[in-house]
């Protein structure tokens, strides 16, 4: 096997191993998807045991490596992986040639439940070998750091990631207003607003995040649209759904609402759904409804769309449980994406009411989406969307229980409330100089957190957004 084509190999299972321990934590060992997980990871590993002896992952610094090499684009897609291996006190990880599927089953699970007891002074070697892992290694890095020319610097990374995202959204704007005037729907720039999202996101997930958080329900319409195609993609991408019907999961995403946000002779049209006359005291199921057949014949009719943001249009205000008006379905049971953008757009929507904060902010979004859980949602994808997001958002700002305030910049796959944040204001509230980054599941001598979240915070003048990130 070719150098380039093991250093694939490694990221595919680096990938996979992020992928097998999110799924593990949202379903259990035990789950079917979990264990599809496992033995998909097996089978790489196989194959690249075959032509190496063993194979060594660490972390330097804040890079993924392999044989002493960094892999700088893998560690910007897996920024989270890394912050979870260095809490839990990893740093290189050898497979040795002869480990099995079950031994890989329980390293995975070792992995995965190391969040519950990060006593970093124990022995990782001897825990794994209680546990009857012979065949996987856990040591310190025994090797330097080689320099080499570094990616596209962080400040202009996050400059081309916010330049994208309004003119994603400017974008949008447009493609809806020709829409309006009657013209074709422009699928060209759909597909070119997906393709840049993706790309956005696998360089820079946070800021992603932090960007959709920033912006209030002042904000234009279509700025919606592109949050939910953000949202659905990184839920998509987390379950690890295969990255070539990304393009058409963003596109259905982006595309929701077109039947609301289009109007005109297709809503009227499917007006006809209900009845051959006007409903003079529509309810807003009936009206949300009917924006939805209207948006589904738009794509229906559109040329170069595919059939899934037809579906995903028709079904995505659908209840997981199926109460309500009753439409007939596509297939047999509501789409996974119809479910995965039902959760996005009614996230995004709860954050653009101008009584938001006043209602209990993010945390109260999180409480109140999970009662739903089980007839408006898919119990599963709602723990895989806050697994993604986490339960304060980056871009959230909060208060500490050290009366200083912080802005969220990346949830925690260790704990939905402990996310890493930056420091910008004392106690008093004076602006620090030099703001501090901190992890929120940092605990002292004692084994007590040192700062907790005790609320989200309404941005304010007060409390300025630094400019690297509004």
């Amino acid at each position: 096997m070719q150098t380039g084509m093991i250093r694939d190999k490694i990221e595919d299972f680096v990938t996979r191993l992020a992928r097998t321990i999110q799924v593990n934590r949202i379903y259990g060992r035990e789950h079917q998807l979990s264990l599809e997980a496992v033995d998909s990871l097996y089978k790489i590993l196989s194959d690249l045991l075959v032509q190496k002896e063993d194979i060594t992952i660490g972390i330097i610094g804040d890079e993924i490596a392999f044989e002493k090499e960094p892999l700088y684009e893998l560690s910007a897609r897996r920024k989270g992986f890394i912050e979870y291996l260095k809490a839990s006190g990893i740093k290189k990880i050898s497979f040795i040639r002869g480990v099995d599927r079950k031994e890989l089953l329980e390293f995975a699970h070792f992995l995965t439940t190391r969040s519950e007891s990060l006593d970093l002074s124990e022995d990782l070697q001897a825990v794994l070998e209680e546990k009857g892992i012979r065949h996987v290694i856990l040591s310190d890095i025994g090797y330097q750091e080689k320099k080499k020319i570094l990616p596209i610097p962080e400040n202009r990374m996050r400059e081309m990631v916010k330049r994208n995202y309004q003119t994603n959204i400017q974008m949008l704007t447009q493609t809806f207003k020709e829409l309006k005037d009657n013209q074709q729907l422009n699928v060209q720039s759909a597909r070119q607003i997906v393709e840049s999202l993706i790309k956005n996101m696998l360089q820079n997930k946070n800021l992603m995040l932090v960007l959709t958080s920033l912006k209030t329900h002042d904000e234009n319409t279509f700025m919606h649209g592109v949050n939910v195609a953000i949202f659905t993609l990184l839920q998509a991408e987390v379950l690890g759904l295969e990255e070539k019907y990304m393009t058409e999961m963003g596109m259905a995403a982006l595309l929701h609402d077109v039947g609301k946000i289009a109007g005109g002779s297709s809503e009227q049209e499917a007006m006809s759904f209900w009845t051959q006359e006007a409903v003079p005291l529509e309810t807003e199921e009936q009206k949300q409804a009917r924006h939805d057949v209207a948006g589904a014949k738009i794509l229906l009719e559109t040329d170069g769309i595919p059939i899934l943001p037809a579906i995903a249009a028709f079904e995505h205000s659908i209840k997981y449980d199926l109460s309500g008006i009753q439409r007939k379905l596509y297939g047999k049971k509501l789409n996974i994406v119809s479910m995965m953008i039902a959760i996005s757009d009614y996230y995004d929507k709860l954050r653009r009411k101008p009584t938001y904060y006043e209602t209990g902010g993010p945390e109260k979004a999180y409480e109140e989406m999970n009662k739903l859980s089980g007839t408006y949602f898919h119990p599963d994808l709602l723990k895989n969307f806050f697994s993604v997001i986490g339960i304060y958002p980056p871009g959230t700002l909060v208060e500490l229980d050290s009366k200083e305030i912080a802005l969220v910049i990346q949830a925690s796959m260790l704990d939905l409330r402990r996310p890493q944040a930056e420091i910008l204001y004392d106690s008093n509230g004076e602006k620090y100089k030099e703001p501090k980054i901190i992890n929120l599941v940092e605990k002292d001598k004692k084994g007590q957190y040192k700062r907790s979240i005790v609320k989200s915070v309404a941005p304010l003048e007060k409390f300025e957004i630094p400019d690297k990130y509004a």
